[in-house]
C-alpha cells in the first residue's frame, strides 16, 4: 500500500508539468542547481537515454522540461540520488517518503525506457 501512495504522489508531482511525450527532456542537477550533470530527451522510440555515466549515489535534481517549455516555468525540481550500481535514479518527493525509482516509474506509467550509456560504449 505504501508503495502505490508513493507512485500516486510522483506521479501527481511530475504529471502536472507534463505527459513525458517526445521531446521532453530531463536534465539531472547539482543540489544547488547550479551544474547540469546529463540531459537526456524522450526520443520517438519513447527512450531516455543518458549517454556518460553518474558516480552511485550522487545527490541531483531532477529537473523536467516539456516540449517548448523554459526552465524558469517549472516548480522547483525534486532531489533524487543515482541508485548503487548507476543505472537509475530514486527520486525524493518529500522528507519522510520512500525514494521512487524513476526507472520503474516511467516505464510502468509512460512506456519510457530509461537508459544509461557508459562513456566509451
Amino acid at each position: 500500500m505504501k508503495a502505490l501512495f508513493i507512485f500516486l504522489l510522483l506521479a501527481q508531482t511530475l504529471t502536472g508539468l507534463h505527459d513525458f511525450v517526445p521531446g521532453t527532456a530531463v536534465t539531472l542537477l547539482s543540489p544547488d542547481l547550479v551544474g547540469a550533470y546529463a540531459t537526456a530527451v524522450v526520443g520517438d522510440n519513447y527512450k531516455l537515454v543518458f549517454e556518460g555515466s553518474l558516480e552511485p549515489e550522487t545527490e541531483v535534481r531532477v529537473l523536467v522540461l516539456p516540449p517548448g517549455e523554459a526552465a524558469d516555468s517549472v516548480e522547483m525540481p525534486p532531489y533524487g540520488r543515482v541508485g548503487p550500481t548507476g543505472d537509475d535514479i530514486y527520486v525524493q518527493f518529500d522528507d519522510d517518503a520512500q525514494a521512487v525509482s524513476l526507472r520503474k516509474w516511467l516505464a510502468k506509467s509512460y512506456g519510457v525506457k530509461l537508459i544509461f550509456v557508459p562513456s566509451g560504449d
